[in-house]
């Protein structure tokens, strides 16, 4: 069993604050998180939205300069594919399209690479021409939180998206939680994800973890009570990780064992 560790901060740059605050949320929020990964060596980190990130590069290059050394070393990884976390409910196509183009077109010229895992947190559901638009964009992969599974039961929390050409997105919702996590909930929440992987056939598991709902991110008493859970687990492989690099071992999974055949989902 390997336990992907995935640390992010959902950030909405516009909800109940203007635009202002929630940019400026998205600097603190990464200043903060450049720090601990300067403290601890082997924290990884998630972050998406196109809007933050040139937001960062014009106010303050020298943060932006920082995100890029991490991403060269694989430690940040930029995700997502689009300009914001947009609404993936109703939003019209050319809407969605506009959110790639856009972001797609900043990542490739900031970073030297598209993103192919995308990324919503908090969206409370996703239509079901989205794997047409994500294989357009160039996207292979995509995590999500919501809707969960008292909403929407899943069979598995990998499968394949198909949507109406035929065309395969390979899909995630985690077994256990949501994108974020509370204070004290770290070992509750590898205990229950534990349970819940024992009764599946899958032996990579992500687990998604981080303070707050407007920025924040990992904190340090989550990452020493990782550590300590770990120690206490020898029997499972917790690795700090990034959604690039999860998607990549569980595809790898799913396509090298016959017998392991994950569901296929067609519609929302």
């Amino acid at each position: 069993m390997q336990f992907h560790l995935i640390a992010n901060s959902h950030l909405d740059p516009v909800w109940l604050w203007d635009s202002r605050e929630g940019l400026n949320e998205g600097i603190a929020t990464v200043r903060a998180v450049l720090d601990m990964m300067d403290e601890n060596k082997n924290l990884t980190y998630i972050r998406g939205e196109s809007a933050i990130y040139r937001h960062i590069e014009q106010t303050d290059p020298s943060t932006f300069r920082r995100i890029l050394a991490h991403v060269k070393s694989g430690r940040w990884d930029v995700v997502g594919g689009t300009y914001i976390q947009p609404d993936t409910n109703l939003a019209g196509v050319e809407t969605l399209a506009r959110q790639f183009t856009e972001g797609q077109r900043y990542f490739q010229n900031r970073f030297g690479r598209k993103v192919t895992v995308a990324w919503q947190a908090d969206s409370f559901g996703h239509s079901a021409g989205l794997p047409e638009i994500f294989a357009a964009a160039g996207i292979e992969s995509f995590a999500f939180t919501r809707p969960d599974k008292t909403a929407f039961p899943l069979a598995s929390p990998a499968f394949w998206w198909e949507g109406a050409s035929g065309v395969r997105i390979l899909a995630y919702r985690p077994l256990v939680g949501w994108y974020g996590s509370e204070r004290d909930e770290i070992p509750r929440r590898m205990d229950a994800l534990l349970d819940a992987a024992h009764k599946g056939v899958l032996k990579n598991v992500a687990c998604f973890y981080g303070m707050g709902n407007h920025g924040g991110g990992p904190s340090r008493r989550q990452l020493m009570e990782i550590r300590a859970w770990a120690e206490t687990h020898p029997d499972v492989k917790v690795v700090h990780s990034g959604l690039h690099s999860f998607f990549a071992a569980l595809r790898q999974e799913v396509t090298a064992k016959a017998a392991l055949a994950i569901p296929i989902h067609r519609g929302d």
